[in-house]
């Protein structure tokens, strides 16, 4: 089984991937309230050889930006070392090592990150109880936790920097029309809602040129989204347009965290679907995402001009060889994720998904 372009390098930046492969960034919840690295991190992404770029999960920026309290940081200096141990466990089977720096906003509580204040861009419905509204100055604050937590990673050994934007998380927030109620030059147009995501695109641009490491600089961007406004399809790639301006070198697209209303808005109702319109309308390469199973199935979305890289999250959990099975010549070897309903098993009990069950029950009968 060959896969000419699954298996093709691609230039990003000043960066040649090895394969079109990408691990995303999936939180496997195993930091302690120090937002420290632990040894299970470590050794789980050992086990995920192959992609040619594994993107290290969400990384808070700040104590009160994580989404929970078992979320690694980078926030701290003590934190780099541990963080340098997974961009060298990348180095070690010859990937490119990126990292997702995150800031949750609304969808941080107290009672996930030690008590500090949930910060938000407005004060909407569904905010919790005790958020607060970020002002002008507090805005500059957690952009410079950005930058800050950018320098931290690159000291760590990273190669990509992705910012995340999308799936509801703060950069998302000040994106969206129904998050984002604003009335200063952080709100309104799109130009001054994009603004949050392209200041800390800026300030990560520079911490990246300034450091003298060939990295790149990546966003993560919910392109369009469900809400009551919706963030429209136009003003997802207006915003992903000034991101450029600002630096970016590569989109890893997806959603803003729910689904559109308007089957004319978003014509497949998926993720794919947003990276297919986005690499029509952005000069940059783009990471399509959105339940890809099989081999056969990522050769035939770059094939066909989906994206330029496709990222496989679940099928990587359910069987972490999944990228050396394919590189290797063995794909008809992989344990297949099986989609799991109503909640795939990672993020409840990782030990209980099906592929990895089964696969155990067989190595312990040899």
């Amino acid at each position: 089984m060959h896969y000419p372009h699954l298996l093709s390098p691609l230039p990003v930046g000043e960066l040649t991937l090895p394969n079109r492969i990408v691990m995303p960034p999936l939180v496997i919840w195993k930091a302690g309230l120090d937002g420290m690295v632990t040894q299970e991190h470590v050794d789980h992404y050992a086990r995920s050889a192959g992609p040619g770029l594994c993107i290290v999960e969400a990384t808070a920026v700040s104590p009160e930006g994580r989404l929970a309290a078992t979320q690694i940081g980078a926030w701290s200096d003590e934190q780099v070392d541990g963080l340098a141990r997974l961009a060298a466990t990348v180095h070690g089977w010859g990937g490119v090592a990126g990292i997702q720096i995150h800031h949750a906003g609304i969808k941080g509580t107290k009672e996930r990150n030690g008590g500090l204040p949930t910060l938000v861009p407005s004060l909407v419905a569904g905010a919790p109880k005790g958020a607060v509204e970020l002002t002008p100055d507090t805005i500059r604050d957690v952009i410079e936790a950005f930058a800050t937590a950018t320098r931290r990673c690159l000291d760590a050994g990273f190669d990509v920097i992705e910012l995340h934007g999308a799936h509801g998380y703060l950069g998302s927030q000040f994106l969206s029309p129904a998050s984002n109620r604003r009335s200063d030059e952080w709100g309104g147009p799109i130009e001054h809602r994009a603004r949050f995501l392209v200041e800390c695109t800026r300030a990560a641009r520079v911490a990246i040129d300034r450091s003298g490491h060939r990295a790149a600089l990546a966003v993560r961007l919910g392109l369009a989204d469900g809400g009551d406004p919706p963030l429209t399809i136009d003003d997802g790639c207006a915003a992903a347009a000034l991101l450029v301006d600002a630096g970016v070198d590569l989109f890893d697209v997806s959603n803003g965290g729910s689904q559109p209303t308007r089957r004319d808005e978003w014509t497949r109702a998926t993720t794919l679907e947003l990276a297919r319109i986005a690499r029509t309308r952005v000069d940059r390469p783009v990471i399509g995402v959105g339940g890809v199973k099989s081999a056969d199935e990522a050769e035939e979305l770059l094939g066909s001009g989906v994206a330029d890289l496709v990222a496989v999250g679940r099928a990587i959990l359910a069987d972490q060889q999944w990228a050396a099975k394919i590189i290797d010549g063995r794909a008809d070897q992989i344990d297949r994720c099986i989609d799991c309903k109503p909640r795939c098993f990672h993020f409840t009990e990782p030990e209980n998904c099906p592929p990895r069950r089964a696969r155990n029950r067989l190595l312990s009968a040899r």
